[in-house]
């Protein structure tokens, strides 16, 4: 089977090659979905490929405003052949119109072509007359060969029963949902002749952004069905104590995770780890999602860590991310971006609880950290994960996180009552595959961070 670039970035990859070549694909949604930037993102970049690309926008709108409309797009390509229908028209006689795009395709002779929005074609028949006119008009596509892409404002339900899904190869479906504060895109690949709509067991639905530079969609990460593990290598955690208690350090490729309450020290522990790397040339990547880069490295400076050092070097990167204004999917792909550019050999995620704010479903939220840790596992990576819980529990109790049986390895810190002050305690009640000290161990944070006493 012969492709075409959908102009979408991922989305060929999503498709197993892009467009198929003479195909006629339905862009669903409701109205504000994004169907018309995802047309002319794709007919802009086929025309600066230097395909023959014409739109039919169904409009009874001007020229000049339509012009100056398209213009706001940062990647408008002014080499698309642009033919208007006028709406008007195509409502009182779509015979007629009909044989006009029959004359433009016959004249331009396109291998791009879009028509946007085509449900409202046939609006004047009787079910039986709209469905042999639309059989009609994709006898006509065919002749002609063109790859089409064609818009209906159809919701979910409507595009199964809709003449349009039946005469199309592919329907990508567009929705938005309002979840709490935030608004989310999804795409959709409902039907595409030629793959399965759940790729390698993957979800068939992705979440997107509409913005001046078109749709940006982010794609869920990839696990290979084989991972290499390093059997016996351990890594330091950059506490001597610490790593006394767990045989010698953290095993390489695991995920562990920093479980307290507030003032226990948990970033202090996730940096001591990153930094313990960074000293050994390992490059690291920190991800925030609480506090920015410039405020950890102002604070985390009176241990004598200087973050910024080893930023400039290339050895570190951070990520800060305000979870209102991205999605879960979208974050992951920044990760995986940091950790791809350095080579990171060691992760630290600061508070991944603050994650519950973008996805409030507990099983959600546990497969989404799920195939992190998995896919920075595969990718060879070591990671700490702090969580932070509220109230006291008693030193060797084990609070409850939703999050706790797909990790490697525990660690608590917590406070232990001595009579008329509060001392830290530290105690490790799970990591897999090694002998580790089963004692609760008392340890102070000081000018060069914590040390186990």
């Amino acid at each position: 089977m012969k492709y075409c670039s959908s102009g979408i970035k991922y989305l060929d990859e999503i498709l197993g090659g892009g467009l198929s070549k003479a195909s006629i694909i339905l862009i669903a949604g409701t109205a504000g979905t994004g169907k018309t930037t995802l047309v002319l993102q794709s007919l802009s970049k086929a025309a600066e490929s230097g395909e023959k690309v014409v739109y039919m926008p169904i409009t009874s709108m001007s020229a000049e405003k339509m012009m100056d409309y398209f213009h706001n797009y940062s990647f408008f390509n002014d080499d698309i052949m642009i033919h208007p229908i006028d709406r008007s028209t195509i409502e009182k006689d779509p015979l007629t119109t009909l044989l006009d795009i029959g004359n433009i395709l016959a004249s331009t002779d396109p291998e791009r072509l879009a028509i946007n929005p085509l449900t409202t074609m046939g609006y004047g028949f009787s079910p039986t007359e709209r469905r042999r006119f639309f059989y009609s008009f994709d006898a006509m596509l065919q002749d002609f060969s063109a790859q089409t892409l064609m818009t209906g404002e159809l919701s979910r339900t409507e595009i199964h029963d809709s003449i349009l899904s039946h005469i199309s190869d592919g329907v990508i479906f567009l929705d938005r949902q309002i979840t709490g504060h935030r608004m989310t895109r999804e795409m959709e690949i409902m039907k595409m002749r030629g793959m399965s709509t759940s790729q390698n067991g993957n979800s068939s639905v992705y979440e997107f952004k509409v913005e001046q530079s078109g749709i940006s969609l982010f794609p869920k990460l990839e696990l290979k069905t084989t991972m290499e593990l390093m059997d016996g290598d351990r890594l330091s955690t950059g506490v001597d104590g610490l790593d006394k208690m767990i045989s010698g350090g953290i095993p390489k490729q695991s995920t562990v995770l920093v479980v307290g309450g507030a003032g226990t020290g948990k970033t202090v522990l996730g940096l001591h780890f990153i930094i313990a790397g960074l000293m050994l040339g390992e490059p690291g990547v920190i991800v925030l999602l609480e506090e920015h880069e410039n405020q950890l490295i102002r604070e985390v400076s009176r241990f004598g860590w200087d973050l910024k050092s080893f930023i400039d070097q290339g050895l570190l990167r951070i990520i800060y991310s305000n979870l209102n204004n991205i999605s879960p999917d979208e974050h992951n792909l920044m990760i995986k971006s940091c950790i791809e550019e350095i080579g990171a050999k060691r992760l630290f995620f600061d508070n991944i609880y603050k994650l519950e704010s973008a996805i409030s479903d507990a099983l959600e939220l546990k497969n989404h950290i799920n195939l992190l840790t998995d896919f920075l596992k595969y990718k060879g990576i070591t990671v700490m994960l702090t969580y932070e819980v509220s109230g006291s529990f008693n030193p060797g109790q084990m609070p409850e996180v939703s999050i706790s049986s797909i990790v490697d390895a525990i660690i608590l810190l917590h406070f232990i009552d001595e009579k008329s002050r509060f001392d830290h305690g530290i105690s490790i009640p799970k990591i897999r595959s090694s002998d580790h000290d089963m004692s609760i161990r008392k340890y102070i944070i000081g000018n060069n961070g914590i040390e186990i006493i």
